[in-house]
């Protein structure tokens, strides 16, 4: 199977994990990825890549749970891709309008005005810091990019 296939059947397994209690980050991806609670979107990615036996396309087989640090890393290896977003792309958001990526999660669909995707760690209250595993469709306009890691 496809890495970006593998990676949508695990999110897609995940939708509606939650972090308990609500508002802690406690959540099973973090004690995998151990150091404690923290923001867990660019976490539960983490997770997908490990358990698709793909962590080696995930940081260059590293670990950070910082969406920016993500997105500078893969755009210094030239995988940062920006529209004709595909299946399994690991997409960046900016909820705030700073620049800055806020959020990241996995392509579902992408039909030129909204993506849909699966994130860790976002809510209907919150988008980047929600506390849940979601499937969201969201606006190109939060788009800051993605990469393809295939």
């Amino acid at each position: 199977m496809a890495t970006a296939e593998k990676l949508l059947e695990l999110a897609r397994s995940q939708i509606g994990v939650k972090e308990s209690p609500t508002g802690s980050n406690k959540v099973k991806y973090n004690t995998e990825y151990g150091g404690g609670p923290k923001a867990w979107c660019c976490v539960f990615v983490w997770w997908l890549f490990r358990e698709a036996a793909a962590s080696e396309l995930f940081y260059g087989g590293k670990k950070t749970a910082y969406a920016p640090t993500l997105l500078a890393y893969h755009r210094k290896a030239r995988q940062f891709v920006s529209g004709d977003y595909q299946l399994g792309d690991i997409i960046f958001f900016d909820f705030n309008g700073n620049g800055t990526a806020d959020h990241v999660g996995v392509c579902e669909a992408w039909d030129g005005t909204y993506i849909t995707t699966i994130d860790g760690n976002t809510g209907e209250g919150n988008e980047a810091n929600g506390g849940a595993v979601m499937r969201r469709i969201r606006n190109k306009k939060y788009i800051v990019g993605a990469y393809r890691h295939t």
